[in-house]
């Protein structure tokens, strides 16, 4: 019994501090400022020119809606962000067997965001707290890059850099001024500093190529009944290729369902294929006891490995101590450890252009884009997380980098579209 009233006593101060806290209105004026700052991944979906050139004044609106919230607002609205950015991640755990953790980690995620809006909060100083909000998204937890808001400005007339992002939180500032005609003269200035005014001409690939596209489901990508049946599909897919004088030919990440270090009579085959086409494919990798997530370049009768540098945090690592990676490791994915992975980004030559290599979460790093190369080759598989808002958010993030660095980015991807991903135009360029 007093276990019970326990209880009830503790339930009781937890609705006592939701509701000294948390008003309707609060709730409902975070959720619209969330929304609005999330605008851009849904609007992105109907590919609408009129709706791009929306989506940033409405990015804009939730900026200024949120940096003008109570403390607890503002935690409120990284919750709601939080969901509305990232509720498909715990998507994955379906393949684990483990669909019970599914609202846990839209939970934890939730959580975490809503965490790092708060901190924003302490600031009593509007500007202060605006400036914080801005410098979270350039904040990593756990490495996990994908908050970015910098490519919230890939639709509409703005640049998607750093600089447009200024401005755009300048324009935000402004508005919360007292003072009508100023405060709106103000944010006009700021919208115009922050106008895309040219559009850039990325080099691309001077040749044939083709990107395969394929909706192989998760549950199936790895059943063994079925490897055959997708090595051959690939094998025609080439020959396909090879019969249309392509010169490259690109297969999504783990296309074929297997480890390729292990399969010697496939990788000769393969060698065999390449003297007439070059050939770059998705596969797993065993070495010295270690598993690689690794795309497999085929050209001319010769194999190179390329392994994948930036591993997906809680996907393919653990971003924990080591003691801890055991233990949820153990918990969760059945003892299995961690990929492994490379120390360096791979690179590679056909007909004198200078290609880089990405395997699916690389393809939004923004360390690849640094470097001396051409055009990025990225190969994903979307199937953990379709149906979802993912893909397209993996597509805005890969068009704000090919932007911010003028770079091309020859996607192929199972489970979403594939395509050449080009820099974004200035607005008035795209009639």
């Amino acid at each position: 019994m007093m276990l019970k009233n326990q209880r009830f006593a503790w339930i009781s101060l937890f609705v006592r501090f939701l509701n000294g806290h948390f008003s309707t209105k609060i709730i409902i004026k975070a959720f619209v400022g969330a929304f609005l700052l999330s605008n851009f991944i849904f609007l992105a979906m109907a590919e609408n020119q009129i709706l791009n050139f929306i989506s940033p004044f409405l990015t804009l609106v939730g900026i200024y809606v949120i940096i003008n919230l109570s403390r607890a607002g503002f935690f409120a609205a990284g919750f709601f962000t939080g969901i509305l950015w990232f509720y498909w991640i715990g998507f994955s755990f379906i393949y684990y067997e483990l669909v019970w953790l599914i609202p846990f980690v839209i939970l934890f995620v939730a959580l975490v965001y809503g965490l790092l809006f708060w901190i924003a909060s302490f600031p009593s100083f509007m500007t202060l707290r605006a400036v914080l909000l801005f410098l979270i998204s350039y904040v990593y937890p756990f490495g996990f890059n994908w908050f970015n808001l910098e490519a919230t400005l890939v639709l509409g007339a703005f640049e998607p850099n750093t600089r447009g992002l200024i401005f755009i939180f300048l324009a935000a500032i402004s508005l919360s001024l007292k003072g009508k005609i100023l405060k709106f003269f103000l944010a006009f200035i700021c919208l115009i500093a922050a106008l895309q005014f040219k559009s850039s001409e990325a080099k691309t690939l001077p040749f044939e190529v083709e990107l395969v596209n394929t909706n192989v489901a998760q549950r199936v990508r790895w059943d063994k009944s079925l490897r055959m049946k997708f090595t051959n599909e690939n094998l025609d897919l080439i020959s396909s290729a090879i019969a249309e004088q392509k010169r490259l030919i690109v297969l999504p990440e783990s296309a074929f369902p297997l480890f390729m270090t292990n399969e010697p009579l496939l990788v000769d085959e393969l060698k065999e294929l390449s003297k007439q086409i070059t050939i770059v494919a998705g596969a797993l990798a065993y070495e010295n006891k270690q598993i690689y997530n690794s795309a497999f370049l085929f050209q001319d009768g010769t194999l190179r490995r390329m392994d994948k540098k930036f591993l997906v945090p809680f996907g393919e690592e653990i971003p924990l101590p080591n003691f801890m990676q055991d233990a949820v490791n153990k918990l969760f994915f059945g003892g299995a450890s961690d990929f492994k992975k490379a120390e360096n980004f791979s690179d590679y030559e056909i007909d004198g252009v200078k290609i880089r290599n990405a395997i699916c979460y690389e393809a939004t790093r923004e360390e690849l884009y640094k470097g001396e190369f051409d055009v990025v080759v990225a190969i994903t598989n979307n199937g953990w997380f379709v149906p979802s808002s993912e893909p397209v958010l993996q597509r805005l993030l890969i068009k704000h980098l090919a932007t911010k660095y003028n770079k091309a980015v020859y996607h192929s991807v199972n489970g979403s579209k594939s395509e050449i991903i080009l820099p974004k135009k200035a607005f008035w360029d795209e009639f």
